[in-house]
């Protein structure tokens, strides 16, 4: 297959959940044996041809130099313009089979308007967390905002128009099913999974300190405050506690959260990382005791949960959302409310004075990914999906 992933984000350029799934589709395809070129956004006004290995990568520039974009929706709109023309001119160039776009950012918007039986190209649209979704469950953007009623209505028309629509998780599809219409029970989920080869518990000893990790973007949305307000109750029982946070940093939060810190007594709880490379990331991982990440509200799966259950770490999440879907209690980790700092702090109490039972949970984690989130067995599901939706356009 010839197939053309768009995301706005790829790295080494930009990160996120997003980007870290079309690197893993894109080097997992391209070692299945297909031919699979990457539309990504330049970091700047250029545009830029390269390779990332067998990957073959176009970076493009958004309408800036030649426009002074004021509004979120005027940058959607505009990219979605950028990526039609380059993706009609890669299917001229190659002969696409199929074209996958994510949901966030409506980057297929004007492509698929502009299908027409001459220059149509199989699409599917790849549900990550939908706009619909943060805005009801974390505030952004706000419900009465151009943003919202835009976004969302380019959201609608790209699952609407999509030859085929699938999701990371359960979550993000009822989502869609409420707000749009989409038939969830028809939508399936399918994933990148994580490599368990590099993802896998270390050789070497765990921290001295009992240590407890994050990884993510450090900003409150992601439970932050919560963590380390729930750190600051549990460490008098627990001296050597010590929390690691990787991942870009908020320079105003980190001086807030080092602050709460020094308040509780505690100045040296607390230790910024910074960004890690995904190489890199299970080393960290895997010296740790337990993964914490009380995130408001994740689409799921949560490929930072799955990547420190591969370590062998016991994962604390929030409940009632899409992390929930690999997050069992008791079995590979703890589930607390979003916002509850109390059930959090017992949660962390919990698993950080039982090392036998920690232990087991690792374990189990450990074998959950195995067995439902290898990434060797979702790239299988992931080409059987594409090669289905193109064997059908075709019989049509």
């Amino acid at each position: 297959m010839r197939i053309a992933l768009v995301s706005q984000a790829y790295p080494p350029v930009t990160g996120g959940g997003i980007s870290t799934q079309t690197y893993a589709k894109a080097h997992g395809l391209a070692a299945l044996g297909h031919v699979v070129h990457v539309i990504s956004h330049s970091a700047d006004t250029d545009r830029y041809e390269l390779w990332d290995g067998p990957v073959h990568v176009l970076r493009i520039p958004g309408l800036d130099d030649r426009l002074t974009i004021g509004t979120e929706p005027v940058r959607w709109l505009t990219h979605s313009v950028e990526v039609a023309v380059a993706v009609a001119d890669l299917h001229m160039l190659t002969g696409l089979d199929l074209v996958d776009f994510p949901e966030y950012g409506a980057e297929g918007y004007v492509h698929l308007l502009n299908q027409t039986e001459w220059n149509y190209v199989p699409t599917v649209i790849h549900l990550h967390g939908p706009l619909v979704m943060l805005a009801h469950t974390i505030g952004w953007p706000d419900l009465d905002s151009e943003f919202y009623r835009v976004g969302t209505e380019m959201e609608r028309t790209c699952l609407r128009l999509a030859d085929a629509v699938f999701t990371s998780s359960r979550t993000s599809a009822e989502w869609c099913s409420r707000q749009y219409g989409l038939d969830a029970a028809r939508t399936p989920i399918v994933h990148t999974g994580v490599d368990t080869d590099l993802f896998r518990p270390g050789k070497g000893p765990k921290a001295r300190r009992l240590t407890v990790i994050f990884v993510g973007k450090i900003v409150q949305n992601k439970g932050v405050d919560d963590l380390v307000e729930a750190a600051c109750r549990v460490a008098a029982d627990f001296p050597d506690l010590h929390v690691r946070m990787l991942g870009p940093c908020d320079d105003k939060l980190v001086t807030a959260l080092r602050a709460k810190a020094d308040a509780c007594g505690h100045p040296d709880l607390l230790e910024f990382v910074g960004f890690v490379s995904r190489t890199d990331l299970p080393a960290h991982l895997s010296r740790a005791h337990i993964f914490a990440a009380p995130s408001h509200y994740e689409g799921g799966p949560g490929f930072v949960y799955l990547e420190a259950m591969a370590c062998g770490l016991p994962v604390i999440a929030c409940a009632g959302s899409g992390a929930a879907e690999v997050v069992f209690p008791g079995v590979n980790g703890l589930l607390v409310p979003s916002g509850d700092v109390d059930a959090l702090a017992t949660a962390l109490r919990q698993l950080l004075g039982d090392a036998t039972g920690r232990a087991e949970m690792g374990d189990r984690a450990r074998r959950y990914v195995l067995e439902e989130a290898d990434s060797r067995v979702c790239l299988q599901r992931l080409e059987s999906l594409y090669a289905g939706v193109i064997a059908g356009q075709q019989r049509a």
